[in-house]
């Protein structure tokens, strides 16, 4: 059992990460936050990984 530790412990902090980048991703942007998005979004910018892409409409 001690030769699982390490890897049951990496297993469970990349749940981890994904748990909090998932719940991250559907948390609604706050509506006071979204007034100053709109005035600083760039539309000309190709980044596709950027999070205000095509977000503010």
């Amino acid at each position: 059992m001690k030769d699982f530790v390490p890897y049951i412990m990496i297993a469970s902090l990349v749940v981890v990460y994904m748990l909090a980048y998932l719940l991250n991703k559907k948390t609604p942007i706050p509506e006071e936050c979204k007034i100053e998005l709109d005035e600083e979004t760039c539309t000309a910018c190709h980044n596709f990984s950027c999070t205000h892409h095509g977000d503010v409409e």
